[in-house]
């Protein structure tokens, strides 16, 4: 044995040896799992020294299983032959090993990792992955079958049923598999552990029968209507048998029916056929375009008439095969009697309409100025004309609103935008007040018009974000941009202030403008014209200090209500 060691271990081996080992030893110390990133020729070496482990001299084989990776000579031989796979995909561009001797020992262990993929690491598992592996591959007959039952499997789950059809142009494979499984049955070929499996989903072997099944539960349906209704009119919302209502019509027509259930359908005064149906109602609406033309004056229907919507979409249908040269010729001579707008003509009498409509509502917004002396319409007032006016803002900012409709909407002062059209409003206003006051000092909260107090009290907080030309014409008239900050001064303070005036002056006339306190002389001004709206207890309290109203008179007081209690009241 010794001279076995001696022989296949010379120095220059054993330094290859050690230097694989190191690189080996390296390599698991850093990633804690097999080699599987080295050279190839380093991973062949490992392998055959797993093999000829008790060829090796006993402190080579003790080195070799040193590492805190627990070597196994199967792990190894996968990453070898990983490493040919991946050596093939790099040179064909595809990792299919072709049936060929050459790589017999790699297609082999690629149809095992395929067929044992769920005992695959999850490493392993990634690293065929990525090369590309196609894991539903068939590398058996018993496996290609597995693959397609589950596929069958799948269909199930989304259908509810094992009926694949045959010509199935989602997965024309399948529907030609189950085909054959059903053959194969009819042969009593198919293999007893097969058979079970598709029982276990329910598979259907005999289509027919299924078939049968399916008919005869759309027949008791469409019964149990008749018998109800007394007729066999499904509504549309009904689409399965709708649907298999008209598979009933067609199947008659290529002579494919059988007779019984003809004889079924007859008996419950099935419907074969719509055309005269189809022309009784073709009358019916013409009939209701006639009333139409009559009451409007015109058989041009809108396609979605608020009226009927009916009639619009049955207009809009002979329009359609008016130019698929699907309408019979004595239905487009009636139309035309009737002063029918065929495709060609729609849009110039759809101008024609809507020049009209449009002048109709400029007419009254013309009027509307005249009579409230704003095109501002309320919507309250007219939510129609309202509605138009918004329209027509939309179509400015859109750019389909023409020249001469702008220039017409322009000569009536048409506010393009809501907030100048109230802006304006507001100043008008504010130059009648010029116009009749002299001034343009509103009193705050102006019980007159109290939207233009607070209009003016706005315009003084923001005067900086005021555009020029809004300034300018402010500035016009003398506009006083001078917020003023009141003090606020109770009324029992005002009150104490007009005792000691009468204490000084022996009576309370103070005057409006008394330079002595100007706030006095508006105060007690103020009291005199609120005297009608003056709560009891203020009232009663001026009347307790003689307060003269202006007219040698006093308000109403108690009796009992005299100076000597004016402290209490007080």
């Amino acid at each position: 044995m010794k001279n076995l060691e001696v022989a296949l271990f010379n120095a220059e081996e054993l330094n290859i040896w050690h230097r694989n080992h190191n690189k080996i030893e390296e390599y698991i110390q850093q990633n804690g799992v097999a080699p599987n990133e080295l050279e190839e020729n380093v991973i062949l070496w490992m392998d055959i020294q797993i093999q000829i482990r008790h060829l090796l001299p006993a402190e080579l084989e003790k080195s070799l299983f040193s590492f805190d990776y627990n070597l196994k000579a199967n792990d190894i031989s996968w990453l070898s032959m990983h490493n040919q796979l991946v050596g093939f995909t790099k040179k064909h561009g595809h990792s299919r090993p072709p049936a060929d001797q050459n790589y017999q020992d790699l297609r082999d262990w690629l149809n095992r990792q395929i067929l044992n993929k769920k005992h695959l690491t999850n490493i392993q598992f990634q690293k065929l992955d990525s090369l590309g592996i196609d894991w539903e591959t068939a590398v058996s007959r018993d496996h290609g079958w597995d693959l397609m039952f589950l596929r069958l499997q799948k269909f199930k789950s989304a259908s509810g049923h094992c009926r694949v059809p045959a010509k199935w142009d989602n997965d024309k494979q399948l529907g030609l598999w189950v085909v054959l499984q059903r053959r194969l049955y009819m042969q009593d070929k198919i293999r007893e552990d097969r058979k079970g499996r598709l029982n276990q989903i329910e598979f259907a072997w005999n289509i027919q029968d299924q078939y049968n099944v399916q008919w005869n539960g759309f027949f008791q349906e469409l019964s149990s209507f008749y018998e109800k209704n007394g007729h066999c009119s499904i509504p549309s919302k009904e689409v399965k048998l709708v649907s298999w209502m008209e598979r009933q019509r067609v199947s008659k027509t290529k002579n494919l029916l059988l007779a019984d259930r003809e004889k079924k359908l007859n008996d419950i005064q099935f419907t074969w056929n719509f055309d005269n149906i189809k022309d009784k109602h073709w009358d019916e609406m013409f009939v209701q375009l006639c009333d139409y033309r009559i009451k409007n004056g015109n058989s041009f229907v809108p396609v979605m008439c608020k009226e009927n919507k009916l009639l619009g979409t049955w207009v809009a249908t002979q329009r359609w095969l008016e130019v698929k040269a699907k309408l019979c010729s004595s239905k487009k001579k009636k139309l035309n009697e009737a002063g029918f707008v065929w495709s060609s003509n729609t849009q110039f009498q759809m101008k024609a309409d809507y020049d009209f409509l449009w002048e109709g509502k400029f007419n009254k917004l013309k009027v509307y100025r005249q009579t409230n002396g704003t095109c501002q319409v309320s919507l309250k007032s007219d939510p129609e004309l309202q509605r138009w006016t918004c329209w027509q803002r939309k179509m400015l900012y859109q750019g389909k609103l023409s020249a001469g409709r702008i220039d017409k909407l322009n000569e009536l002062y048409f506010p393009w935008s809501i907030q100048e059209g109230y802006w304006m409003k507001m100043y008008d206003a504010l130059v009648n007040f010029r116009i009749q006051y002299g001034h343009t000092k509103i009193p705050y909260r102006w019980q007159q018009n109290p939207q233009l107090s607070a209009w003016v009290y706005r315009i003084k907080l923001n005067q900086a974000d005021f555009a020029p030309q809004k300034t300018e014409l402010l500035n016009s008239i003398g506009f006083v941009w001078a917020l003023q900050q009141k003090t606020m001064v109770s009324w029992e303070d005002m009150y104490g202030r007009l005792i000691n005036f009468k204490e000084h002056h022996g009576h309370t006339r103070v005057p409006i403008k008394w330079t002595e306190d100007l706030k006095l002389g508006k105060w007690v001004g103020r009291m005199r014209y609120e005297r009608k709206t003056l709560i009891r207890t203020r009232l009663n309290l001026l009347n307790a200090i003689h307060f003269d109203w202006g007219q040698g008179t006093f308000a109403t007081i108690q009796p009992h209500q005299t100076e000597t209690k004016l402290h209490a009241l007080i």
